[in-house]
């Protein structure tokens, strides 16, 4: 392996598959100063950059933006730009991907236990205009299949083989939709906003499924589907959850729905229902 992450690899990733390179993570995690970027990413989602200058002093900012670079590289870490600000989110997917390489059957339980890394806190004000703001979570897959069969998957009734049982009513723009099960039960609710097939999804976000996410208002998700050779690059923005019981699960939920999305589509097979998400 060579020191040169982007000549090598291909964001993390082996040329021509959609896994993470177990290499390329391995390195990533092996620098301990990039090893307490993570750590504080955990302990507290959506950062900008110069917290991690701060937490670093020793290193100075042109160093820490260099590790940085690797773990997005890596896949380990995504950023999203807001005004001057660079706001960088954990994605524990490449080390779901390392964990089912040293796993067996138990793998999809023992790798939900191992991505959920975080418990979901307050990370920025809302802003009057939703989209507008940072996202309070960001979580991204990459899959090896066509951008349209990616997009076919999550909006048509095939994502009830992925999505646990549940399923998408309708992705008509400006329509009112639901998520229900097998039972009819609704779990989400809300409005498609923006719909730009394979590419874009934007749509309110109204839990349901307890009543504990009851209590919260309604949210914001928007996916992003974005096609590279023969890879597409899935990734979720969920806005206004920060410090709500609603955002609470969904940092929990995201990571294990994303990961079966990306199991049903390369294998044909979803994941098992992960203990603690049934009823």
């Amino acid at each position: 392996m060579t020191g040169d992450f982007e000549v090598t690899y291909f964001y993390g990733m082996s040329t021509g598959s959609g896994q993470y390179d177990a290499a390329v993570t391995i390195a990533a995690i092996a620098d301990p100063s990039r090893r307490l970027i993570l750590d504080l990413l955990r302990a507290k989602d959506g950062q900008a950059v110069r917290a991690y200058e701060e937490a670093l002093p020793h290193l100075g900012r042109h160093a820490v933006l260099k590790h940085v670079s690797v773990l997005e590289r890596a896949g380990l870490l995504l950023t999203r730009k807001v005004g001057r600000q660079r706001f960088c989110y954990l994605n524990p997917v490449p080390l779901l991907d390392l964990a089912r390489q040293w796993t067996t059957d138990y793998s999809a339980a023992w790798g939900h236990q191992l991505i959920d890394l975080r418990n979901h806190t307050e990370t920025l004000e809302r802003n009057s205009t939703m989209t507008d703001q940072a996202p309070d979570f960001v979580q991204q897959v990459v899959i090896h299949a066509p951008i349209q069969r990616v997009w076919d998957a999550i909006t048509t009734t095939d994502a009830h083989r992925w999505y646990f049982g549940a399923r998408l009513s309708t992705t008509e723009q400006g329509a009112d939709y639901t998520i229900d099960d097998t039972d009819d039960r609704t779990h989400i609710r809300g409005t498609n906003l923006e719909v730009d097939p394979p590419r874009l999804l934007v749509q309110t976000f109204d839990a349901r499924w307890d009543e504990g996410v009851r209590a919260d208002a309604p949210s914001h998700v928007t996916w992003r589907l974005e096609e590279r050779g023969p890879l597409t690059f899935v990734t979720v923005e969920h806005r206004g959850v920060a410090g709500t019981e609603t955002g609470r699960q969904s940092a929990r939920g995201w990571p294990c729905l994303l990961s079966s999305l990306k199991t049903y589509l390369e294998t044909g097979s979803p994941l098992p229902l992960p203990a603690g998400m049934a009823g």
